[in-house]
C-alpha cells in the first residue's frame, strides 16, 4: 500500500498545484526570474544578433512578456478575486483605461502593434497583482526584492564599466546597426553606457528605481552594501540621463523627509554622495581616459543652462502643438501609434515620444488617461497611507519602507515627463512596489485594525 501511493504523490508533485505551492513557500524565487530576466534578455539578443547576424528577433525580444503569462494565468484563473480592494481598485483602473485603447486602436486597424503595447502595460500588472496575494510579511519580502535588485544592479554596474572602458563588440555592432545617435559613437569612452538593458535611458531608470528601495536598508548598512551603492551610484551618473539624475536626487529628498531616522539617514547618505562625488570628479584618471571627465563636466554644466540644450527645447515643444493635436483627439488614436510598438504597425519604425503624459493622452484620449492618471494618484496615495499607519504604530521599519516605496512612485510620475516609465522593465516595479505595501498578509491586516 505503501509502495502503491508513492506514484500518486510525485505525479500530484508535479501537478499545477504542486508548482503553485512551490512559488508560494519560495516567492523570491519567480521574482527573482522576472527581474533577471527584463534585466539580462536584451544583452542576450544581442549576442545572438552578432553570432548570426543582426536581425528582428521577436522571440528572443517577447521573452520577458512571455515570462510574466503564467501570473496573468494564476491570477485570472486561481486567485481573482481575492485582493485587498486598494489594489484590485487600481488593477480595475488600469484594465479599463488600457482596455479601452486597446479597442480603439484594434478598430483602427493597428492590431498587433495595439496588442504589443497592451501587454507592455498589463501583464506587469499581473505580476503585481500574483505578488500582492502572498501571505507573508511585507518588510520580509521588502527586504528579499530589495536584496535581489541590488544584487541584479550590482552586476549590470559592473557590465556596464567594462562596456563603457573596452566595448565589447556584440555591444558596437548593436549600435552600428540600430544607429542610435542619442548613445554615442561605438567606441569606448564615446558612448553612454546602457549595461544589458536596450539603452542608456532604461538602464539609469533601473539603477533609479533599485536605489531608492534600497534606502531603508541603509539605516545598518553592512561594508558590502556601501559598496554596492556606491557602485550602482556612480554607475548612475556615467549614463549621463539627466532626468534619472533629477529624479534620484527627488526621490532620495522624499524620502530623507519622511524616513524615521532623518540624521542617520543624512549621514549616511551625505557620505555614499561624497564619494560618489570624489568618483566622478576623478573620473577621467579612475578610468584611464579624459575625456570620460570632460564629458561628465559638459553633461553636468548642461543643467545650469536648459534653455541652449537641445533635448530640454525639444521636450517643451510637446506643450505646444503636439499637446493641441492630442486635446482635439477626445477618443485617442489607440494603442500602438507610438514607441517600440509602433514598429509593429503602419509605421514600420519606432516612435520616440519624449513625453509619457501627452503621449498617453494622444493614444488613450480622455477616458484612458483619466484611467491611468487616477492609478498614478492611488499608487501615490496607498504608499503615503501605508507610511502613515506605520508611524502610527510605532514600526519605523515598516514607515521606512513606506518612505522608499511612495518615492519611487513619486520619481515614476515625474520621469514619465520625458517618456512612459510605468509599463515593461518600470512597469514591474510600478506594480511589485504597490503589491508589497497592499499585501493581504493577516498579521499586518490586524495590526491596521488595532
Amino acid at each position: 500500500m505503501i509502495a502503491a501511493a508513492r506514484p500518486a504523490r510525485a505525479a500530484s508533485d508535479w501537478s499545477l498545484n504542486g508548482v503553485v505551492a512551490w512559488w508560494r513557500a519560495r516567492p523570491w524565487m519567480p521574482i527573482a526570474i522576472v527581474l533577471v530576466l527584463w534585466a539580462i534578455m536584451p544583452g542576450i539578443r544581442r549576442l545572438i544578433d552578432w553570432r548570426i547576424g543582426f536581425n528582428y528577433i521577436a522571440v528572443a525580444s517577447i521573452v520577458p512578456l512571455l515570462a510574466l503569462l503564467p501570473f496573468a494565468v494564476l491570477v485570472l484563473y486561481r486567485d481573482h478575486a481575492k485582493y485587498r480592494r486598494s489594489i484590485a481598485l487600481c488593477a480595475w483602473l488600469w484594465a479599463g483605461g488600457f482596455g479601452y485603447s486597446l479597442v480603439v486602436g484594434l478598430a483602427a486597424g493597428n492590431g498587433l502593434a495595439a496588442i504589443y503595447s497592451a501587454l507592455n502595460f498589463i501583464l506587469p500588472m499581473f505580476f503585481g497583482l500574483w505578488v500582492a496575494r502572498l501571505d507573508i510579511a511585507p518588510e520580509a519580502l521588502s527586504e528579499r526584492v530589495a536584496s535581489i535588485a541590488l544584487w541584479i544592479a550590482t552586476g549590470l554596474a559592473m557590465y556596464a564599466v567594462f562596456q563603457y572602458v573596452a566595448l565589447p563588440e556584440w555591444d558596437a555592432a548593436w549600435m552600428r546597426n540600430t544607429n542610435i545617435i542619442s548613445v554615442g559613437y561605438p567606441a569606448p569612452f564615446q558612448f553612454r553606457p546602457f549595461s544589458t538593458l536596450n539603452a542608456p535611458g532604461p538602464f539609469a531608470d533601473f539603477l533609479v528605481a533599485v536605489l531608492l528601495l534600497n534606502l531603508p536598508r541603509l539605516k545598518r548598512p553592512s561594508w558590502l552594501q556601501l559598496v554596492q551603492i556606491m557602485l550602482v551610484a556612480g554607475v548612475l551618473v556615467l549614463t549621463m540621463v539627466r532626468t534619472a539624475w533629477i529624479a534620484a536626487l527627488v526621490g532620495v529628498f522624499a524620502y530623507l523627509l519622511m524616513s524615521p531616522n532623518r540624521a542617520k539617514n543624512l549621514a549616511v547618505f551625505s557620505l555614499v554622495g561624497i564619494v560618489c562625488a570624489l568618483l566622478v570628479f576623478n573620473a577621467g584618471v579612475l578610468l584611464g581616459n579624459d575625456q570620460a571627465g570632460s564629458d561628465l563636466s559638459r553633461r553636468f554644466e548642461t543643467l545650469g543652462n536648459l534653455q541652449s540644450d537641445s533635448s530640454y527645447n525639444d521636450r517643451q515643444s510637446y506643450f505646444g502643438d503636439k499637446l493641441q493635436i492630442a486635446l482635439s483627439q477626445p477618443t485617442g488614436g489607440g494603442l500602438g501609434l507610438l514607441g517600440t510598438a509602433a514598429k509593429l504597425g503602419s509605421a514600420q519604425q519606432v516612435v520616440d515620444f519624449d513625453n509619457g503624459y501627452i503621449g498617453r493622452l494622444t493614444e488613450m484620449g480622455y477616458f484612458g488617461t483619466a484611467c491611468y492618471l487616477a492609478t498614478l494618484a492611488a499608487g501615490l496615495a496607498l504608499a503615503w497611507r501605508y507610511w502613515a499607519e506605520a508611524r502610527r504604530r510605532g514600526s519605523p521599519r515598516e514607515a521606512a519602507f513606506g518612505a522608499a516605496v511612495f518615492a519611487l512612485q513619486l520619481t515614476l510620475a515625474l520621469s514619465d515627463t520625458s517618456s512612459d516609465h510605468h509599463n515593461q522593465f518600470m512597469g514591474i516595479f510600478f506594480w511589485l512596489s504597490l503589491a508589497l505595501i497592499c499585501c493581504r498578509h493577516e498579521r499586518i491586516r490586524r495590526a491596521v485594525r488595532a
